[in-house]
């Protein structure tokens, strides 16, 4: 669904869980009519203050302009040498399990082609319909495995490319330049990384008022997990400096 807001169907109320809209509306601000784009829970709009006090107005340009200046701030040599060094891990990781699969099913498969010769000289000196048939169920197990062994085998002759710091550096500048440009499409690289939603709150601290629910000065903090296969979830620092704070990190604290 396109929309231009960054954050559509990613965001959710941590106070009831809840949906946060994004929608625009129009301000008078000094005599003059404008036009903002505007994050706020969709049960505290829809239902009331009785189902959820949340009534934060979050400005979509303040919003998120916070998010993309942290994920900004996160592209520094160190974190880009760490993503680096996650990324061959992987690879190594990977090569290594492939490696003991293999091993174990070219185990299985001697050991299934040894039980298969027995059952064939066995019949060789008369039918038996339980051991054709177990003889069968053997086959269709050897077939199983041979499949997959030459699946890793063919897997294993691509050589699985290891990650320069400037590849990983070219990731992340792709990330920022759609952040910045194209929300649509970040919104669905944010979502190769995200595990869930995104939960947004307002500081204890800063517990909204009918005073200023749609005014300034609003301090929040945003939560989320990064899927443990991601190119995000690496280290606090780089987590942490990538859209949203991982399982067992600080949440990322803004200031509207």
């Amino acid at each position: 669904m396109y929309s231009r807001y960054l954050l559509t169907g990613l965001l959710r109320c941590a106070v009831c869980g809840a949906r946060m809209r994004a929608q625009t509306a129009i301000k008078r601000k000094r005599g003059h009519l404008y036009r903002a784009g505007w994050y706020r829970c969709s049960f505290a709009a829809d239902k009331g203050p009785a189902v959820c006090g949340h009534r934060v107005w979050y400005r979509q340009d303040r919003l998120e302009g916070a998010l993309i200046a942290q994920f900004r701030e996160a592209m520094t040599p160190p974190i880009v040498d760490a993503l680096t060094r996650a990324v061959n891990a992987e690879v190594d990781a990977a090569t290594h399990t492939h490696d003991d699969r293999a091993r174990e099913l070219k185990t299985e498969i001697l050991r299934l082609e040894r039980e298969a010769g027995n059952l064939v000289r066995f019949l060789a000196g008369g039918e038996s319909f339980s051991v054709r048939t177990e003889l069968q169920s053997i086959e269709a197990g050897l077939q199983g495995l041979r499949l997959e062994l030459a699946e890793i085998e063919h897997e294993a002759g691509l050589n699985l490319p290891r990650a320069s710091s400037g590849w990983i550096r070219a990731r992340l500048e792709h990330l920022a330049a759609l952040l910045r440009d194209d929300a649509p499409r970040a919104r669905l690289e944010i979502l190769k990384h995200l595990d869930g939603d995104l939960m947004i709150h307002p500081r204890p601290s800063e517990t909204p008022t009918a005073t200023h629910a749609r005014g300034a000065g609003h301090a929040f903090e945003i939560r989320g997990r990064i899927k443990h296969n991601s190119l995000l979830a690496v280290n606090q620092e780089a987590a942490c400096g990538t859209l949203v704070a991982g399982a067992g990190f600080e949440p990322a604290t803004f200031g509207l």
